[in-house]
This record gives structure tokens, sequence and C-alpha cells, in this order.
């Protein structure tokens, strides 16, 4: 045996020893997405009914934004009145101004973005484990042909055109969910940026 036919040998024994991992990683995305799926559809029913007839530009002809009574600051949006919060709290101590203002906000924008990252994540490495896990059968698949056990060989290839369709399905669950969830988001980032501006108007800054 010559050295290529030993490294090729290898590499075959590393992708069998591959083959658990990338089965059980698929089944570990097969139940992420359906978890974000599920927390997606809890999440527009909490926020259609908290955004059930709000306008922003509406709340803020209502009066001034800081120092705005309780009953007026539960009118808004969860986001929106946790943005209101550490304004104020900042107003208390100080830090608001020179560049203050700004910061929290970019904050918050973070804040608000980094709930897509699970599901864009999941966009990219649930129809790349789909992928592994169907050419890791079709080798054992093409080996079994080899020895003419065609019955093995269907059997493997089965798994491996299951494996595509879990990665791919888990691919465009997360895809989907990340698309709503992004209009979300750029919708709260365009309330916020808006309350903050008016912050910045009453409070005589620019930011």
């Amino acid at each position: 045996m010559n050295l290529l036919e030993i490294l090729e040998k290898g590499l075959f024994a590393l992708g069998q020893v591959l083959r658990f991992p990338v089965f059980l990683l698929l089944w570990v995305c097969v139940a992420v997405s359906v978890f974000m799926a599920a927390s997606c559809v809890m999440d527009a029913a909490a926020r259609r009914r908290e955004r059930h007839g709000f306008q922003i530009t509406k709340w803020l002809r209502g009066g001034p934004v800081l120092d705005a009574p309780p009953a007026r600051v539960r009118e808004l949006p969860s986001a929106l009145r946790q943005l209101l919060a550490r304004i104020e709290e900042a107003r208390g101590q100080g830090t608001l101004g020179d560049g203050g203002l700004a910061h929290l906000l970019m904050e918050q924008e973070g804040k608000a973005r980094r709930r897509l990252d699970a599901a864009r994540t999941m966009v990219r490495v649930g129809p790349s484990l789909g992928l592994m896990g169907t050419l890791i059968p079709m080798g054992s698949s093409l080996a079994s042909m080899a020895t003419g056990n065609l019955e093995a060989m269907a059997g493997q290839m089965v798994v491996a055109f299951t494996s595509t369709i879990i990665g791919l399905a888990t691919g465009t669950l997360a895809y989907v969910v990340a698309a709503v969830r992004h209009s979300w988001v750029n919708e709260t980032v365009r309330d916020e940026r808006y309350l903050a501006e008016r912050v910045a108007h009453d409070a005589g800054q620019d930011i």
C-alpha cells in the first residue's frame, strides 16, 4: 500500500467518523429551528397587541418625552419604554450629554440586531450540515455498490437525500424567521431614532 492509498483511506475513515456529529448537529438544527419559529410566532402575537393602533408620530404630539407621565409611557411598545427608561436614568446620572445619548441609542440598536444572529447563523449552518450529511453516506453507498450490496447502497442513499431535505428545510425556516425579525428590528430602530431625536430636542442637545 503506497502513501496515496493510505491518505485516501484515512480521509474516508475520517469522513465516517464525522457521520455521528453531523447527524447529531442536524437534529440540533431541527430543534433550534422549531424553537425559533415558535418564538417568532409568540413575539408576533405580543408585538401585534402592543403596537395595535400605536403611531410614534401621534404619541410624540401628545407632549414632551422627558418626564412623561407613567400612563403615557405605558402606551409605548416595550422596546421604546426600555429606551426611555435608560434615557431617564442617564439623565439623572448626568451622562446624557457629550455623546451619551448617541451611545445609548447605538447600544439599544445593537441589542435589537443581535436577536437576528441565531437565525442568520442557522441559514448557513443548516444547509451546510445537510450537504455534509448527504456526501458522507454517499461514500458508503458507493463502497456498497462496489461490493454488489445494492440493499445497503439504497439505504445509504435514502439517508443521504433525507439529510439534504432536512438541511434545506431548517435553513429555509431560519431564513423566514430572520426576514420577519429583520423587518421588526428596522421598525423598532426607526422609532427609537425618532424618539431619541425628540429627546435631544427637548434637552437642547444635538445627537
